[in-house]
């Protein structure tokens, strides 16, 4: 059944709250845009994955934060790429863990950038991450 666009407004209204005290609108839910995504994903490999891909002839950059948890390990970072259209350029900044989760890496692959993920457990690996993109 397809949703109405009175039952979008109803959702819409349902999940966002104006706080008058302090002049802000809040939501009970993530909120996802073209530009802004939340995502979480959960592995029991050690092999490379896609994190995330989007298509890089939209978008010129991107910024990730990213919180990964395995066990009694956790580990959070930040990550800033761009890309010319063949090679994508990625720094990691900001870590903070009690022991390594995972590394990444970032390529181009078809009409797709991939952030990529190795982690460092074959353990249940939870990962999950803020996303924004900046167009091309």
């Amino acid at each position: 059944m397809a949703k109405t666009n009175a039952f979008k407004v109803a959702e819409l209204i349902r999940v966002l709250s104006y706080d008058t005290s302090n002049d802000v609108i809040t939501t009970s839910k993530e909120l996802d845009t073209k530009h802004r995504t939340s995502t979480a994903l959960t592995t029991t490999s050690t092999s490379q994955a896609n994190l995330d891909t989007f298509a890089h002839a939209d978008f010129r950059a991107a910024r990730y934060v990213i919180a990964m948890s395995e066990g009694s390990n956790y580990h959070s970072t930040e990550i800033v790429l761009v890309h010319d259209g063949s090679t994508v350029t990625m720094t990691q900044y900001g870590t903070l863990k009690n022991n390594s989760v995972a590394s990444f890496d970032a390529d181009i692959s078809g009409s797709d950038l991939r952030l990529r993920i190795t982690p460092a457990s074959a353990n249940s690996t939870t990962i999950k991450f803020h996303r924004t993109l900046v167009g091309a």
